[in-house]
């Protein structure tokens, strides 16, 4: 077969093979088209952490892929994560460290880019000491500022903490004719049966 024969068959076959192996573009975490990104804002997500949730909305599909780079509108959010990772003890035999769920509320810039981080986890006891009270933190790469995570249990606790943090957080603008026992009753009144359980177990764990 003559060179350029040969040529004609393996290139457009490489290049499908390298478009089939390139890195997955960013997930859109907004309805509609896609935005400029002076519009959106850039979350860059490593491996080891899952986004189980944003804004109290269990994510599936894509998202179950770490390693990804998420969009988001500017804003308060809430990402509930997780730890995962897999340790190699033997040849024949493996670990895969799950932590529990920890929620990071931040306020997300127009056109800017934040890094989701966590220490890293040097052996396998280290992971399993750590999936108990993950801690994570996102860091502003323009800035350099840094959110830190609150150890949760569920995506309702998420929710709901972050509902009554708002609430909390509006009367230092607002005279204080309302207290924050009438704020707590009214947060209640509107809770489901599942969220009311979730605080209940939050309440025991933070007297």
């Amino acid at each position: 077969m003559k060179v350029g024969k040969w040529l004609a068959l393996v290139v457009p076959a490489v290049v499908v093979l390298m478009a089939g192996c390139s890195a997955p573009g960013p997930v859109r975490l907004y309805d509609g088209q896609a935005r400029p990104a002076v519009e959106v804002t850039s979350v860059q997500v490593p491996e080891q952490i899952q986004v189980m949730s944003m804004d109290g909305v269990e994510v599936t599909g894509t998202l179950l892929q770490r390693g990804q780079s998420l969009e988001l509108l500017p804003g308060e959010h809430v990402l509930t994560l997780r730890y995962v990772q897999l340790f190699q003890i033997s040849s024949e035999d493996h670990e895969v460290v799950r932590s529990r769920q920890a929620a990071l509320r931040f306020l997300a810039e127009a056109g800017g880019t934040y890094r989701l981080e966590m220490d890293a986890q040097p052996s396998l006891d280290a992971a399993r000491k750590f999936a108990k009270d993950p801690k994570f933190r996102l860091v502003n790469a323009g800035t350099g500022a840094v959110q830190h995570s609150t150890a949760i249990k569920s995506y309702a606790e998420a929710s709901l903490v972050d509902t009554i943090t708002k609430a909390f957080e509006s009367t230092q603008s607002q005279t204080q004719e309302q207290t924050h026992l009438d704020l707590l009753k009214d947060v209640w009144k509107r809770a489901t049966p599942e969220e009311r359980a979730a605080f209940k177990s939050w309440s025991e764990q933070h007297p």
